[in-house]
């Protein structure tokens, strides 16, 4: 016998995240996996600002999303790590039959109804259904099994060579905080997966490239020995390409233009 439900209500949204990535490529697989996009929660106009009093005291918060481009479930998936599918609730796969999201992040800021967060793994617009304070006390269980995913995720030791470390250096300073990006998934799963933007480097072997934005990463991978030696950093702009829908601060022509210039300016002066 069905229990009733009167007392169900719908789910409401009580604001949305705002920032630069459209592409879920461009998100860390996991909040907190390294440095993530930085964004703005806007609360609904309709809602007090005092929701938000005290908040400001934590370092770090809950967010419930409503994964909104999420797409139909399958019972079995395949996740980014280990082998073979796994059953669905035995992951964070976004495809469920409730499409919620689960994302511990940095807490900067909190001015009116806008809460200003760091390190989080959601798209431009997701809706936020609910924001919950991070209690380490409650939350943290650094002694939990992981079930099947104890002897997936293993982490690389990123190494890199001159090329590239003078090229992040070169982004950083300009406000492209490539590095910060890449490490995550350099470290965490360099080898091509279904999803992953990482494609093997014809004629190199051990080699890939790896897709962030407008910026290609090239790399060798040194698995016996548990190594990523990164090689070089590309533009991954054609010549008179123009910005496109999915462009962000990061992926200015004239920064590609510098890039790419600076590169040719740096060989000639090598010969």
């Amino acid at each position: 016998m069905e229990e009733k439900a009167d007392h169900l209500r719908p789910v409401e949204t009580i604001g949305w995240l705002r920032c630069d990535v459209r592409q879920k490529g461009d998100l860390p697989r996991q909040a907190g996996l390294g440095v993530g996009p930085a964004g703005v929660i806007e609360l609904r106009e309709d809602l007090p600002a005092e929701l938000l009093d005290d908040l400001a005291g934590f370092d770090r918060i809950w967010l419930l999303s409503w994964l909104d481009r999420a797409q139909g479930w399958h019972a079995r998936v395949r996740p980014p790590r280990g082998e073979g599918k796994r059953g669905l609730l035995a992951t964070r796969a976004p495809h469920r039959p409730n499409p919620i999201g689960l994302s511990c992040v940095r807490l900067v800021s909190i001015a009116g109804r806008r809460i200003e967060i760091a390190d989080h793994d959601l798209l431009d617009g997701t809706p936020i259904i609910d924001i919950k304070p991070y209690l380490p006390y409650a939350d943290a269980h650094p002694d939990a099994s992981v079930g099947w995913a104890e002897d997936g995720w293993k982490l690389y030791e990123v190494a890199f060579e001159e090329e590239a470390r003078e090229a992040f250096d070169w982004l950083a300073g300009r406000g492209v905080p490539l590095e910060e990006r890449a490490l995550p998934t350099l470290a965490l799963r360099p080898s091509p997966r279904r999803g992953h933007r990482v494609r093997p480097r014809e004629g190199v072997e051990g080699g890939y490239s790896w897709s962030w934005r407008s910026w290609r990463i090239d790399y060798r991978l040194d698995v016996p020995n548990g190594i990523v030696i990164v090689e070089a950093v590309r533009s991954g702009r054609a010549s008179g390409e123009t910005l496109g829908a999915w462009d962000g601060p990061l992926d200015g022509i004239d920064l590609h233009r510098d890039f790419v210039e600076r590169k040719v300016r740096d060989a000639g002066d090598s010969l």
